[in-house]
């Protein structure tokens, strides 16, 4: 954890060492019981969309939602192997989504459909995707917490939008009991690849005073879209920095983010171990078992011995 003035130097130095990584600070005003996280997911939402090979519309739900899960590790300790499961289950046509992320910064997720179509709306003169009627506005979504101390924590609540920022924002104030605001924004090339990704998750705490908080929903109201500042060069420095401008912000923490699955040959053994030997017998009896990482896509081959072996 490092706590500094959000200078001029601070930023050159940031930008620097971060220039082509995802990353994620957190800040605080120097003396409001508060906290921003903001996080560049670039290259992370880009990476599952070459594992999965999603289409533009799967590209940016599943973008969406793996920013979302990385603003959630707000709930466990910084740097640590803790993590949160995020899954939507939604009426739309991409079906299911699921992301689980750590303390780390290493997240990986997946959906049902990645090849959903793509559906796209009208606002302010400008085509956007219709992330609501891809994911569906309908359904649950259900948060777990693995904190590594017994039976993790789960909490589901409803759905009630799909557009995943104002799911989250309606989780963190049914189930944590934290106001908070959330903004997550995918942006996607003509060609399909992802050209920016980020997020943000403002909290007010208790203690806060109302002029403090009027001045935050005040800032988050008419602050431009993540992706529109992403563009033009804001970092997450920067967007945390004019969130809490004339609140002396102080960076707290700071992480870097990427998409990572830890699945190895052993992992994959243990779910054939989990059939029964009459499954086992089907399974082999047309040749060597394949099992198949939905994470990452990896795929791991085994012939009878292999198992027995384990």
């Amino acid at each position: 954890m490092i706590q500094k003035e959000l200078s001029e130097q601070t930023k050159k130095d940031l930008k620097g060492y971060f220039e082509n990584r995802d990353y994620m600070v957190i800040a605080v005003p120097k003396s409001e019981p508060a906290r921003v996280y903001v996080v560049k997911a670039t290259n992370t939402v880009e990476t599952a969309r070459r594992v999965h090979n999603l289409s533009p519309g799967a590209t940016v739900a599943l973008g969406r939602a793996i920013v979302g899960a990385l603003l959630l590790t707000s709930l466990v300790k910084h740097a640590t192997d803790q993590k949160v499961l995020l899954k939507i289950e939604g009426n739309g046509p991409i079906g299911t989504i699921v992301v689980e992320a750590d303390g780390k910064g290493r997240v990986r997720g997946f959906v049902e459909n990645p090849q959903v179509e793509t559906y796209t709306k009208e606002v302010n003169g400008k085509r956007k995707f219709d992330v609501s009627k891809i994911v569906g506005n309908e359904g649950t979504l259900t948060v777990v917490k693995e904190l590594r101390m017994g039976t993790p924590y789960t909490s589901v609540v409803p759905l009630i939008s799909g557009e995943i920022a104002q799911d989250l924002a309606y989780y963190f104030a049914q189930s944590e009991q934290v106001p908070s605001a959330v903004g997550i924004g995918v942006l996607v090339d003509s060609d399909g690849r992802v050209r920016q990704a980020g997020g943000f998750l403002v909290q007010t705490l208790g203690g806060i005073s109302d002029k403090v908080v009027d001045l935050l929903e005040h800032r988050v109201n008419s602050l431009p879209p993540v992706t529109e500042l992403m563009e033009e060069g804001k970092r997450p420095e920067d967007i945390a920095t004019m969130i809490l401008e004339d609140l002396k912000p102080q960076l707290v923490g700071l992480k870097e983010v990427e998409y990572y699955c830890p699945c190895d040959e052993e992992v994959a053994k243990s779910s054939l171990l989990l059939l029964s030997d009459s499954e086992l017998e089907d399974l082999f009896a047309e040749g060597p078992a394949e099992v198949v990482c939905r994470f990452c896509g990896r795929v791991y081959r085994f012939n009878k011995e292999d198992v027995k072996k384990g």
